[in-house]
C-alpha cells in the first residue's frame, strides 16, 4: 500500500511575502503552508500527501469544504502541496514513531483514485451477487481457476504483471545524489487511463487449462470478457493480441489510453489513442531498458509516450529544477494544453524511475 501519511521532519521554514500568520515549510521536497509558530526546523511532523482523502472526523472538520481531499492549493501566491500536522494528534505512543514511519492506516487515510474506486465497487457488487455456495467454493484454487476462466467478466490484477506507480520527486529528494552521473531520459506523463496488455502462457498444464493467453487489464483488474469498454476497444483498434503473439514469448506492454470520455478529453482527440511507456518481460520479471523498449515498439508498431529528452543526472540538481522541467505544453496534440508532468527513468534500467507532476497543472484542476 502506498504511503500517504508518514512521519517526517521540518527541513526549513521561510516567510511568505505579505503574510503574517502563515509561513512556508519544506518537508522532504514538498513545500507546504503552515501556521506561523506551529513548528521549528528539525521538528517531527505528520505529512499527508496530495490526492489523499482524510477521514470525516472532528479533527479534520476543517477539510469538509474540500470534501476531505488534500489538493494542491495556493495561499498568498505560495503553492502548498499536502498537509503538515503536529505529531501530537496521534495522542498515544508518540514516542514510538520515528522519521519515515508509515501512519496511513492509523489515520485512516485513503487515496483519491476515482477509477480504482469505481472498479473496486464493480467487482464487489458482482461478487455479492454470487450465490453463497459459489462464494464458499472460491476459497479453493482449482475452482477459482475454472470460475475466473469461464464465469466472470473481471477479476484481480495478475500477480505476474507489475503495477506501475512511480514515486513523486518530492518524496525522494536524495535521488540526485543516488543517481549522480547516470544517463537519464524523460517522457511526458499523460493524463488518461492506465492499461496493460499481455500474452501469457503458463508453464504448468493445469494453469494453461484454465488461463487465457491474452490479457486485457486496467490498473486494478483483469478485463476477462471482450466488450466495448475502452481497454478492449484499444486492443482491437491496434491489433494488440496478434502483435504481442508475434514476439513469441510471454510479454506485456503498459501504457495510457487517452481520448473521448477520459479525463475531460484534455487533448481534444476524436478517437481513443494508446501510448506505451513500459514493456515488461514476464518470464524474467524485468522491464525492457530504453533501447530495448524503443526497438520493440518500432518493430511491432506501437507508439510510445513522447520522449522529451536525455540528460545526465547530477547531485546539484533539485526538486525545483525537476518541477520546472515538468512544466510545459503537451506535445501529443495541437490543443496546447498544459502537460501533467514528466517521468524520469535511467536509460539502462527502466525500473529506476520517478515522476514530477507540475504543481501549476494541479492548481488548474488536473487530477
Amino acid at each position: 500500500m502506498r504511503k500517504l501519511a508518514h512521519i517526517e521532519r521540518i527541513v526549513s521554514l521561510e516567510p511568505i511575502t505579505g503574510a503574517d500568520r502563515i509561513e512556508k515549510a519544506t518537508v522532504l521536497g514538498w513545500e507546504c503552508v503552515v501556521k506561523k509558530g506551529d513548528f521549528k526546523v528539525g521538528d517531527l511532523c505528520i505529512y499527508i500527501e496530495v490526492d489523499s482523502i482524510v477521514p470525516d472526523t472532528p479533527y479534520f472538520e476543517f477539510m469538509k469544504e474540500r470534501k476531505f481531499r488534500v489538493r494542491t492549493i495556493k495561499l498568498r501566491k505560495q503553492i502548498s502541496q499536502g498537509l503538515v500536522l503536529p505529531v501530537d494528534i496521534l495522542e498515544t505512543h508518540i514516542q514510538d514513531f520515528n522519521e519515515g514511519d508509515d501512519i496511513t492506516e492509523i489515520l485512516q487515510i485513503k487515496k483519491h483514485d476515482p477509477q480504482a474506486e469505481a472498479e473496486a465497487k464493480e467487482v464487489k457488487k458482482r461478487t455479492e451477487k454470487y450465490p453463497s455456495y459459489i462464494r464458499w467454493l472460491l476459497q479453493y484454487s482449482f475452482f477459482r481457476r475454472m470460475f475466473y476462466r469461464f464465469g466472470v467478466k473481471t477479476k484481480n490484477f495478475p500477480v505476474w504483471l507489475k503495477k506501475t506507480d512511480e514515486e513523486r520527486i518530492q518524496n525522494i529528494p536524495n535521488v540526485f545524489k543516488q543517481w549522480n552521473g547516470q544517463l537519464c531520459y524523460y517522457s511526458e506523463k499523460l493524463e488518461g487511463q492506465n492499461s496493460n496488455y499481455a500474452i501469457y502462457k503458463p508453464k504448468k498444464f493445469i494453469d494453461r487449462l484454465f488461463a487465457g493467453e491474452f490479457y486485457v487489464c486496467s490498473r486494478e483488474v483483469h478485463k476477462v470478457t471482450e466488450s466495448n469498454n475502452n481497454w478492449w476497444q484499444v486492443a482491437r483498434k491496434y491489433d494488440i493480441e496478434n502483435k504481442l503473439r508475434k514476439y513469441g514469448d510471454n510479454i506485456a506492454i503498459q501504457g495510457e489510453i487517452v481520448g473521448p470520455g477520459i479525463q475531460g478529453n484534455i487533448y481534444d482527440f476524436d478517437e481513443l489513442k494508446y501510448f506505451v511507456y513500459n514493456v515488461w518481460d514476464i518470464d524474467k520479471q524485468r522491464y525492457f531498458n530504453f533501447h530495448e523498449k524503443m526497438d520493440f515498439c518500432n518493430l511491432f508498431g506501437f507508439e510510445t509516450v513522447p520522449i522529451l529528452g536525455e540528460f545526465i543526472m547530477t547531485e546539484d540538481m533539485t526538486v525545483k529544477s525537476m518541477l520546472d522541467k515538468a512544466h510545459g505544453k503537451t506535445v501529443i496534440s495541437e490543443n496546447s494544453c498544459l502537460r501533467e508532468g514528466i517521468v524520469i527513468r535511467q536509460i539502462k534500467d527502466d525500473s529506476k524511475s520517478f515522476k514530477a507532476v507540475d504543481p501549476i497543472y494541479l492548481l488548474k484542476g488536473g487530477e
